[in-house]
């Protein structure tokens, strides 16, 4: 799932640059989740509380503060590099002024569904899916881990257990819900209870894998083909 973040004191503009986003979206057959921002108070409020964003489409002249005075706070004080921001102007003269901010990309005002497209496409391009991050909550907070942190999920009653290159975490959760947010290409359901990371898999026997981390999973027998065909690419 891609979280998108619009901030700009126009709401009509921010409603259009969001309905071009659920649109590109539906057309490819992403999961995003969008919030719009009218100044800069909610948007860090709202990083504050829920994380980052994965793509942050801010506007240059906010009325509260200055969308580079917003960008530097981001790369400086939050020491941030991750969220790429995409600047968004009525004229290109702020053009210069970006580069120290490293934006992903710079828009001119107005903005159309084919501008919005190209740079969701240029953000698939330059991260890939098996890049992006797993969302999960623990105690109401949003917490948020790189795909290539994970080794495993377990579904154990009502809580999921993820197991990670730095140890192991758990939440109340649905192991099917769990798969909606993973890339298929990376992760796979090798039982009812079971869902490893492929890149992690270093050994695959007809009725179970081995983990990078020596545990031995489980696989059932309606998952043994599926499993056997997604691992040939990686392991045999």
């Amino acid at each position: 799932m891609l979280r998108i973040g619009i901030c700009d004191d126009d709401e009509q503009f921010t409603i259009q640059l969001e309905r071009h986003v659920l649109e590109y979206a539906k057309k490819k057959g992403v999961t995003v989740e969008t919030q719009t921002f009218l100044n800069s108070d909610k948007l860090f409020s709202s990083i504050d509380e829920d994380g980052l964003f994965d793509i942050l489409f801010l506007d240059i002249e906010l009325d509260d503060i200055t969308g580079i005075d917003v960008g530097n706070r981001l790369r400086s004080d939050l020491k941030n590099e991750i969220m790429q921001i995409v600047f968004i102007s009525a004229n290109d003269e702020y053009a210069l002024q970006l580069f120290n901010i490293r934006p992903m990309n710079f828009l001119v005002k107005p903005i159309t569904y084919d501008k919005v497209s190209f740079i969701m496409d240029e953000y698939d391009r330059l991260f890939p899916a098996s890049n992006r991050y797993f969302t999960y909550n623990i105690r109401k907070k949003k917490c948020r881990i790189s795909f290539n942190c994970i080794l495993y999920f377990q579904s154990q009653g009502k809580k999921v257990q993820m197991v990670t290159q730095d140890g192991t975490e758990e939440f109340y959760g649905k192991l099917s819900d769990v798969v909606l947010q993973l890339n298929e290409q990376v992760f796979c359901v090798v039982h009812k209870s079971f869902v490893v990371n492929l890149h992690y898999v270093i050994q695959h026997k007809s009725d179970s894998v081995i983990m990078a981390n020596k545990v031995e999973i489980p696989i059932s027998q309606s998952m043994k083909q599926n499993v056997k065909e997604k691992l040939l690419g990686d392991i045999l």
